[in-house]
């Protein structure tokens, strides 16, 4: 019981650390370079950044410089071309570029190139070796539309690499394993999870066996996710997530800097109505490490006991106490009055302030935001970060939340033109 009760409290650590981490500690580095305003992938090698861009443009690596932000080396592919590269990894040898972008499902030609270190170090110009993969359960390969074969997140893991795919019809993800060198294989399937929005990257710690992705919602919320002491045959398994707190933002790629540093780029992001222009840029957050308390030695299983104990002596004229006055339980009236509708207050003097109540008769629950601003949508998380329910349509600064909710704690977030705002609230 008491290893349970320590399991317990590091992991709600953790989350709680997560959590300030993930919301408070997000930096906006900067802009990107117009070169690259299409990333897609994201590696720390060297002391600076490797970015690439995606489908339709140059089988070209961008080196960037991580304090200016600018190109300081252009590095072509030479005997590949780009047809859909999403994702960039390493292992202490190769650089890894995932060519696996199938928004419409109907790919038979995925790869992943990789490269030498030494090779990239020391030239601008490289050759790649090619390994060619195939999903093991892709049965169907018609253009349907967004499909759920889309991949733009890999990682290596000793003599694997692991493809998280895209799903865009059921925003969730399967992690598909195969061999790192090259050759030609079906890959298999090493677990999956649902409803958690759309992965664009990973990246994986060999050191702490830490694996965090990154993405974003249907209405480009980012997201990160964590999963602690990974299972390699169980990819998701222990899988908490976080919103970065940000909107309209388009999360490309992924990179670990430190044990606790890491950093994102998104993609140039453009509509029309409302016209909302999101530039390329960098950002980084931390997460911390949490290190878990010592295991307290256990008490012996059969502690001895005094010889012969003595026992107290009973008085014979004890007397039996009076039965103790019941508490008095108030009447309930008779004709209810209807139950009082909350009003809240237009100006708390806190701009964007959002708060929620409880009707106790009804057992709704209200909320209300005190802002000027239009909010273009609405999310609830569990406290594992987990999206339960969101609403993008026509959205009031008051209103009832009517999904109907389990016991449980849980965040409302309003997504407004600048940011978002959220709070927790208690369902009993």
């Amino acid at each position: 019981m008491r290893h349970f009760v320590q399991q317990f409290w590091s992991v709600l650590l953790f989350i709680c650390s997560f959590s300030l981490a993930a919301q408070e500690n997000v930096q906006t580095v900067g802009d990107l370079p117009d070169d690259v305003f299409e990333t897609s992938g994201l590696l720390y090698f060297n002391g600076n950044l490797i970015t690439h861009n995606d489908s339709g443009n140059e089988a070209v690596l961008y080196e960037i410089d991580l304090q200016s932000l600018s190109i300081i080396r252009r590095v072509i592919i030479s005997n590949v071309t780009n047809i859909d590269w999403e994702a960039i990894s390493q292992d202490d040898e190769y650089i890894y570029i995932g060519d696996f972008g199938n928004n419409v499902g109907t790919r038979k030609d995925l790869a992943v190139h990789r490269i030498l270190k030494e090779d990239f170090l020391n030239a601008n110009t490289v050759s790649a070796e090619t390994i060619n993969f195939s999903y093991e359960d892709q049965q169907d390969f018609e253009n349907s539309g967004n499909s759920d074969w889309d991949a733009e997140a890999f990682f290596v893991i000793d003599d694997r690499l692991v493809v998280l795919t895209k799903q865009w019809k059921s925003l969730g993800s399967v992690a598909y394993e195969f061999s790192k060198f090259p050759g030609t294989y079906v890959a298999s399937r090493v677990g999956a999870i649902d409803d958690i929005g759309l992965i664009t990257d990973a990246t994986y710690d060999t050191e702490s066996n830490r694996l965090v992705i990154i993405g974003y919602s249907s209405i480009l919320s980012p997201f990160v996710g964590v999963v602690e002491h990974l299972n390699f045959n169980a990819v998701f398994e222990g899988y908490i997530q976080q919103s970065l707190g940000l909107n309209f933002i388009q999360a490309e790629g992924l990179t670990q800097t430190s044990e606790e540093n890491y950093y994102f780029s998104s993609e140039y992001y453009s509509r029309q109505t409302p016209t909302i222009e999101s530039t390329s840029r960098l950002f980084s957050f931390q997460i911390p490490t949490i290190e878990e308390e010592p295991t307290e030695p256990e008490e012996p299983e059969n502690p001895q006991e005094p010889e012969n104990p003595e026992e107290p002596e009973v008085p014979d004229n004890l007397e039996e106490p009076e039965n103790p006055a019941e508490p008095e339980i108030p009447e309930e009236s008779e004709n209810p009055e209807d139950p009082i509708l909350p009003v809240f207050p237009e100006n708390t003097g806190k701009e964007d302030e959002l708060i929620i109540y409880r009707d106790n008769v009804s057992s709704r629950y209200y909320y209300a935001i005190t802002t000027d601003k239009t909010v273009f949508g609405q999310v609830i998380y569990d406290v594992t970060g987990k999206e339960v329910w969101q609403n993008t349509g026509d959205i009031g600064k008051k209103g009832i939340i009517s999904y109907h909710l389990e016991s449980s704690i849980y965040y409302l977030a309003l997504f407004l033109e600048d940011g978002v705002v959220a709070t927790s609230f208690a369902v009993y």
